[in-house]
């Protein structure tokens, strides 16, 4: 969830119903399952332990190797087939402790902030004054004596337009580009590497940055390597504090800041999982209808509303199917993957080695859209006639929560597990979602905390989920493949991505996608990008930002071995005829989706 996060995504022109269509009475298993959802509902249990007793998921973290084994023994305990499926290694783990900071002084002040994962900490409190951020090396240099241990303040970006609330989820998943916010998030001027290293030298405490908004997002590069660690401190600091201390600093005040940071790095390699468990089909048990969500997060909170509330559902969902003793044609899998923020990288691999199953798979319903309620699903023209009898009892099954069926053009992918699958010709589903909750108030900030989840609507989801799972389970066939995806692909355009890893001055790391556009313009591991066009970049949301902009024919202007050169490169358009833009991808992610990494993540 895999940053102007959060454009709509391509809805796939959704098709209302026409107005003839009826709701029926639910078949006898099925009602059992809605009757024990209203009386029995455990969800809010399930999310209390993830959330607030475990804590956040960090792929590669410890937090998220006791959340999958926590999630598998609650599957046992419903009577479920459960286990752990080893996917892949982290090279080097990351586990957050506790972290706060302050203004020192005879009222002081709490800081709110967060680091990157993947970075280091601080060892302990660390104070010192805090320096506007010199404009070049010669300048750093010069300052040496103030520099020497103090927190340097990095310049702000331009203040963002007015961030819209977004309470509203389509079928496609999250946005294309969902690791983004409303509007670009810059933090600030990029540090050329040739002035990191004049306050390298100057022994510097570290560097502190801001965002747009009151937003402070958590993000990280898990590619780190444990024989070349980062070093250098870095604080995303809320941007009115960080405005609070400039307006000081320039008045002459002297200030001084305390940070203490614990962050720890382990060398891997450190084993992730998907955690998977079975509802045996009492017909066609080699037949599956899917059900899931990620349970890796990010940890700058706790990781409740992405995703732990999907997480949640698909616990409960997977609890009152067992409990009500319902017994569907197919096999109904309970997947949760991990490693989802950092590329959907559970999921693509999950598909990868399991390619013999996919035929086999009738539909993938993913849960990862906040705690907002299910509130319906769009299908294609050729299922339509098929999942809306088997749905429509849901449609008046809570009138304050009513749910609805309609036709889309084609599936769409966005930045979710069912990504993984629809590229793979899968028919994967991202439910509607309506609600009063502002996804991206929560979205990978230090608010996604266990407060901002709603009991009416988890639990109205998780009967929703349990029920629509078992009635397409017990279909007559599985849900027919033609006319599945959107026109033009996964998101229903081609997007405009880098395919390389960047490092905070603009540097290239890593190509990661030899298809993208990095490798097919004959960009070099070390380049750094300089302009995209006529526009100068600094940091990577201006860059993405830079590529959405740009015309198809452009040229980007990187420096080699100290030497600037213009590259000509020709983009792919924005949007297919008829659809919406999202914000394009420029994530090292393969991946149809679209990235989810959150800003300040090295990915891109």
């Amino acid at each position: 969830m895999t940053r102007s996060l959060r454009q709509l995504l391509v809805l796939g022109l959704a098709c209302p119903l026409a107005p003839a269509q009826q709701s029926r009475p639910a078949p006898p298993e099925m009602a059992a399952v809605l009757a024990l959802s209203r009386r029995d509902n455990r969800v809010m249990e399930h999310l209390d332990t993830l959330v607030n007793g475990i804590g956040p998921r960090l792929t590669g973290s410890k937090r998220l190797t006791a959340a999958c084994e926590w999630a598998r023994g609650k599957f046992d305990s419903f009577g479920l087939d459960a286990r752990l499926e080893k996917w892949g290694e982290i090279a080097v783990g990351f586990d957050r402790g506790p972290w706060s900071g302050r203004v020192l002084g005879s009222e002081s002040e709490a800081l709110v902030f967060t680091t990157n994962s993947w970075t280091p900490g601080t060892d302990g409190p660390l104070a010192g004054r805090a320096v506007l951020m010199p404009k070049t090396p010669e300048e750093a240099l010069a300052m040496r004596s103030q520099l020497r241990g103090a927190w340097v303040i990095v310049p702000a970006p331009p203040a963002p337009a007015a961030r819209r609330p977004r309470g509203e989820r389509g079928q496609g998943g999250p946005p294309a580009g969902a690791a983004s916010a409303p509007a670009s998030r810059p933090r600030g001027p990029a540090l050329t590497p040739a002035l990191e290293t004049a306050l390298d030298e100057c022994g510097v405490a570290g560097r502190v940055r801001t965002e747009g908004d009151d937003l402070v997002h958590t993000g990280g590069n898990y590619r780190v390597q444990w024989s070349k660690l980062p070093t250098r401190v870095s604080i995303d600091l809320r941007r009115d504090q960080h405005a609070a201390i400039v307006e000081r600093l320039e008045k002459g005040e002297d200030v001084r800041l305390e940070f203490d940071v614990r962050n720890a790095m382990s060398e891997g390699p450190v084993p992730v999982f998907n955690v998977i468990a079975d509802l045996k089909g009492s017909e066609k048990p080699d037949e599956f209808v899917i059900v899931g969500g990620h349970i890796d997060s990010w940890d700058g909170a706790t990781g409740a509303t992405d995703n732990g509330t999907g997480v949640a559902t698909t616990l409960e969902a997977a609890r009152l199917l067992a409990e009500s003793g319902a017994r569907p044609k197919r096999t109904i899998r309970f997947m949760l993957w991990s490693g989802e923020e950092q590329g959907l990288l559970g999921s693509r691999e999950w598909v990868k080695v399991h390619a013999d199953v996919l035929p086999k798979i009738s539909a993938v319903l993913v849960h990862d859209g906040g705690t907002n309620y299910v509130s319906g699903i769009g299908v294609t023209a050729a299922m339509l006639p098929i999942v809306e009898p088997a749905l429509a009892p849901l449609r008046d099954w809570d009138a304050e929560m009513p749910f609805e069926i309609h036709e889309v053009k084609g599936l769409s992918g966005g930045g979710s597990d069912h990504a993984s699958f629809l590229a793979q010709n899968v028919p994967g589903f991202f439910w509607d979602q309506k609600g009063r909750n502002d996804y991206d108030h929560g979205h990978h900030t230090q608010h996604d905390t266990f407060d901002a989840a709603i009991p009416e609507y988890q639990r109205h989801t998780a009967g929703v989920v349990a029920a629509a799972a078992l009635e397409i389970a017990n279909l007559d066939q599985l849900l027919p493949r033609e006319g599945l995806r959107v026109p033009g692909g996964g998101g229903g355009f081609p997007r405009r991505r880098l395919g390389v890893d960047l490092s905070e001055d603009m540097a290239i790391e890593e190509i990661v996608d030899t298809d993208a556009l990095a490798a097919t313009s004959g960009m070099r591991v070390g380049d750094v990008i300089l302009k995209v066009a006529d526009v100068a970049i600094s940091d990577r949301e201006g860059l993405r930002a830079a590529l959405n902009d740009a015309p198809e024919k452009t040229t980007i202007t990187i420096k080699r071995a100290g030497k600037e050169m213009a590259i000509p490169v020709t983009l792919p358009p924005l949007r297919a005829a008829s659809q919406p833009a999202s914000a394009p991808s420029v994530s090292g992610s393969p991946s149809p989706a679209a990235s989810t990494n959150p800003p300040g993540g090295a990915e891109r």
